[in-house]
């Protein structure tokens, strides 16, 4: 696994361009358009692979490049770039980490899994070849043709494997129902091709050429083999396809050797060749997703019992019973396996996934299949037929209910619900406890699962607060170069600032602080405190208040609600004193930022927002005293704040900068660091450490980050190149 790491991460490489840290110097990155990722606002994504001399043993480096509409546009407006172009790029190195909080999204696990392991920016990029012979033009003939189709954005998706078409609403739809999983094509796309070739090739054998061998047994899996290979290759070889494909091949030489091999040695050979030749796997959901539903499957049907005298009727009706067992039990799994990975569920999954992965298997994926092998044929015979269409329109009628369906869902209420991922772990005792039973179903064994149950039952008491809460915490969230703290107090907390949103709709609001909250167990939002108007300080406030209308909101921004001011003034929340310190009048700008003090009978916590010299001043000719145990760097620790008799005023044992990883501004500055550092106080960079958690109680403080305590795991860790996007 090591070499296999060392291989695609190219870490000699990375070491190399690390020193363009800071810089602006662009690369000269040569490659193919492997796959275009999407658009978001005024930015579209592709993935390149580069091309350029490579060992035997070594695979291409995959970059994530993001691309200016407008200097998209300037460069070359006809034709769009297409996958399967070589283009020669100009690439401003981004930081390949990405923020870290619980809850959210592990971007960074995400691109590695793909084995993408560096990231850019595109300053300018020119043509090489156009679009090469074969799939890629291919896709390119059939996107065309699909986009007259009210369906055509998943047709694409289910054929090709290009998610181009499908829009930020429908992506929302397949969330909201759980159904994401249909539309990418995986081990459930592929065995479902696998499995209809199978059955068909091996009908047509044993009827037109029956042997006494095990021959039409071997040649018919060895054509649904070739079957979900050339579909694979339809899709574009995406690395969670190369995994599917593995499995089947694994399967196969298995079924294929002269051995006894039972079904659960099958899964087990198929498992271990997948890591061994793809360790990265490990990393992705849709490994978890796909394996576990095979063992879920296996489950029931190592549990059935053949009938060998049965009637036709009596073994239709076994058939008809199995196959209702195992999809509720894959259904009811994979909700509990989906919410452990993705922090949530949707409450209406169950039943809707039921419903549709029948529908998919035997109907939309198969009637997909057959109108791209029709169409093909008629495009190569008939270029002008008016029959290509029709046959389209076909697979286009058996998507109708299905989004029919899909539209229901954005009526439905509890489309999709976060749930704290103490109580999500928990869940998974309680799967291990039914499968306990449902192998061992005695009384004697009935102690096993109920046991199982209690922590379950007792993370759900504390969420809805029926248990009191052990002490309190303060949350610095990792939102760039932004500002988003929480101050938790079992379910209730108030939030202080919101970091940046941007126009293409991208928020932190929207995509960390509120998984955040919920993985946390946050049920109620009672004050929502906004220290200035600053993009990357109140960006996010809409969302925060639309999913939280009942926040009393305190602020000076206006724009916004009817809000109490942040004028000098302390008040009791449940076990805290919360104090605003300042300003005292209202004013614009960093030094109009709200200051305030979070304190408990032992522990001070001072948030200043971005004030600068003159603010630190005001709060020093005040009366009331600022020290604390733990400072937020005043302006993210740029050098017009955090000057030295700030420092001593407040003598903190912890200061924490909250700023983005390598940003332009080089916050915090470096003579910062060092006065705090001769000031004794311990520095945490939410940029370098992730979210940064203090859990306050009578015993002390305990201070805990994502990537050394919370998650300390490799993929975690501070690794590639560049610079971050201004997040302003």
């Amino acid at each position: 696994m090591i070499l296999y790491c060392h291989s695609v991460l190219s870490l000699r490489e990375v070491d190399e361009y690390s020193s363009l840290r800071g810089h602006t110097t662009p690369l000269t990155v040569r490659g193919k358009i492997i796959s275009l990722v999407g658009g978001d606002g005024d930015w579209i994504s592709i993935e390149v692979a580069e091309a350029r001399t490579q060992s035997f043993w070594k695979p291409p480096r995959r970059w994530r490049l993001g691309w200016d509409r407008q200097q998209l546009a300037a460069i070359d407006r006809h034709p769009l770039p297409q996958v399967g172009e070589l283009w020669s790029f100009e690439v401003r190195p981004r930081a390949f980490p990405s923020v870290l909080n619980l809850g959210g999204f592990n971007q960074q696990r995400q691109l590695l899994a793909q084995h993408i392991t560096a990231r850019g920016n595109i300053q300018a990029a020119s043509r090489l070849a156009t679009v090469d012979a074969g799939r890629a033009q291919l896709l390119q003939q059939l996107a065309t043709t699909l986009q007259a189709f009210d369906n055509g954005d998943i047709l694409l998706a289910l054929t090709m494997g290009d998610r181009s078409l499908i829009s930020e609403q429908r992506w929302q739809q397949l969330r909201q129902t759980g159904s994401g999983h249909l539309v990418a094509i995986s081990g459930l796309h592929l065995s479902v091709v696998a499995l209809w070739l199978y059955v068909s090739s091996r009908w047509l054998l044993l009827h037109f050429w029956p042997v006494q061998s095990r021959r039409n047994l071997l040649l018919a899996q060895l054509l649904a083999l070739a079957g979900a290979a050339v579909y694979a290759w339809l899709a574009g070889f995406g690395i969670p396809v190369q995994r599917a494909l593995l499995m089947l091949l694994a399967l196969v030489l298995v079924n294929m050797s002269m051995r006894s091999v039972s079904a659960w040695e099958r899964w087990l050979w198929a498992l271990t060749c997948v890591l061994l030749l793809d360790p990265l796997a490990a990393l992705s959901g849709g490994f978890w997703l796909s394996f576990l539903a095979l063992a879920l499957i296996l489950l029931e049907w190592h549990r059935s019992e053949p009938q060998h005298n049965a009637s036709w009727r009596q073994k239709l009706w076994r058939w008809c019973r199995q196959f209702w067992r195992v999809q509720w039990r894959l259904c009811l799994g994979l909700t509990l396996v989906q919410a452990l990975l993705f922090g949530g569920v949707s409450l209406h999954s169950f039943w809707i996934n039921l419903l549709l992965v029948p529908w998919f298997s035997v109907v939309v994926i198969p009637l997909s299949l057959l109108a791209l092998l029709a169409w093909g044929i008629l495009q190569w015979w008939l270029p002008t037929s008016a029959a290509k269409l029709f046959i389209w329109h076909l697979a286009d009628w058996s998507l109708w209910p299905v989004d029919r369906l899909w539209q229901l869902s954005d009526h439905l209420p509890g489309s999709w619900l976060l749930l704290p991922w103490q109580l999500t772990l928990s869940m998974m005792f309680v799967l291990v406890g039914g499968v306990i039973w449902y192998w061992r179903p005695r009384r004697r064994f009935l102690w096993l699962p109920c046991l199982l149950l209690l922590p379950a039952l007792l993370q759900t008491a504390q969420w809805q607060g029926w248990l009191p809460a052990k002490g309190w915490q303060l949350h610095v969230l990792d939102v760039g170069q932004g500002l988003a703290v929480v101050v938790q107090q079992g379910p209730q907390a108030l939030l202080f600032d919101t970091g940046a949103a941007f126009p293409s709709g991208f928020s932190y609001a929207d995509r960390v602080i509120l998984p955040f909250l919920a993985a946390a167990g946050v049920r109620h939002l009672d004050y929502l405190v906004i220290s200035h108007g600053d993009n990357d300080h109140a960006g996010g406030a809409s969302v925060i208040l639309n999913a939280f209308p009942n926040s009393q909101l305190i602020t000076d921004v206006g724009g916004l609600p009817a809000s109490q001011g942040c004028r000098p003034k302390q008040w009791q929340w449940r076990a805290l004193s919360l104090t605003v310190l300042g300003p005292e009048v209202a004013a614009s700008g960093n030094d109009g930022s709200c200051v305030l003090l979070v304190a408990d009978n032992q522990h001070r916590v001072l948030l200043p927002g971005d004030i600068e010299l003159a603010g630190e001043v005001a709060l020093l000719r005040q009366d009331k005293p600022i020290n604390a145990d733990i400072l937020l760097a005043p302006h993210h620790g740029s050098k017009t704040s955090s000057s030295t008799d700030f420092i001593k005023a407040v003598s903190p044992m912890w200061v924490v900068f909250p700023a983005g990883l390598n940003n332009r501004w080089q916050f915090p500055r470096p003579e910062i660091r060092e006065r705090y550092q001769l000031a004794n106080a311990i520095p945490l960079v939410s940029g370098e450490q992730g979210q940064v958690s203090f859990h306050f109680d009578d015993s002390g403080i305990t201070v805990d980050s994502y990537r050394q305590q919370i998650a300390p795991y490799w993929y975690n860790r501070l690794f590639g190149f560049g610079n971050v996007v201004n997040p302003e």
